[in-house]
C-alpha cells in the first residue's frame, strides 16, 4: 500500500494496519507487532522530517524493520514475555 506524503499518521487506521501487516511478517506474535508499529508511528510523529526524502514508503519500511530486528533481538534473549513484559527471572541490564 503506498503512502501519500502527508497523511494524518496517528488518527489514520488504514496506515495503523499497514503498518501491523508489515510488522506481523517480521515478528513471532501479535502484542509485539503491534508495538513495533507504535513504536514506528511515535519516531514518525516525533521526527516528520523523515519523510521528507524521495521515496516515503521506503523510509517508513526501513524504520518498521529497524524495530522489528531490534525487538526480536530482546525476545531473543528471553528477557521479555511476547505480552511485554519483563520476565523476574530475566535479569534486565
Amino acid at each position: 500500500m503506498p503512502f501519500r506524503k502527508f497523511t494524518s499518521i496517528p488518527n489514520d487506521p488504514n496506515f495503523r494496519e499497514a503498518l501491523l501487516r508489515w510488522a506481523r511478517q517480521f515478528v513471532g506474535s501479535e502484542a509485539i507487532a503491534r508495538r513495533v508499529a507504535q513504536r514506528t508511528i511515535d519516531v514518525l510523529c516525533d521526527n516528520p522530517n523523515l519523510l521528507d526524502g524521495r521515496d516515503v514508503n521506503e523510509a517508513i519500511f526501513t524504520l518498521l524493520r529497524r524495530h522489528a530486528f531490534d525487538e526480536a533481538e530482546l525476545s531473543s534473549g528471553n528477557s521479555l514475555r511476547d505480552d511485554g513484559a519483563i520476565s523476574e527471572k530475566q535479569p534486565v541490564c
